[in-house]
């Protein structure tokens, strides 16, 4: 019976986690635990950090946010909106050839992290906007 239940608040963390969009793991939690509030923060943070260890989601760290998880494999970067906070995927020719697999000087990547500073299509939509206003 637990490998049952711990099979199920597994898959109940990693559908959480891909309906939103990079959250960290308080998020994660506050979306299992409205839905299933026998689910304790402790279970999420630590299925989390298994999926993590096993390779099944991505840590990611973005400057000035909490460890945030990618369920998305591929090799991609980050970029984080300077209005909203909102992190976002960004996928750039050739990045797998960067990402892992160069060399330099004797040194060989295996992994990188690659955070772009902008802003979201929504934010950006809503400052056109409030331009427009002002014309």
């Amino acid at each position: 019976m637990g490998a049952v239940r711990n099979t199920r608040q597994k898959q109940m963390v990693y559908e959480a986690l891909t309906r939103l969009d990079h959250p960290t793991a308080t998020q994660v939690y506050e979306c299992v635990h409205a839905e299933h509030p026998t689910v304790s923060r402790g279970t999420v943070f630590r299925v989390l950090g298994g999926f993590a260890e096993g390779g099944q989601v991505r840590r990611v760290t973005i400057f000035g946010s909490d460890t945030r998880y990618d369920h998305t494999l591929a090799p991609h970067a980050h970029g984080r909106c300077r209005v909203c906070g909102r992190v976002c995927d960004v996928f750039l020719p050739d990045f797998d050839a960067i990402a892992a697999g160069a060399e330099s000087d004797g040194f060989c990547v295996e992994s990188c992290e690659v955070e772009f500073g902008g802003i979201c299509a929504a934010c950006k939509r809503e400052q056109m906007r409030e331009n427009a206003k002002e014309e």
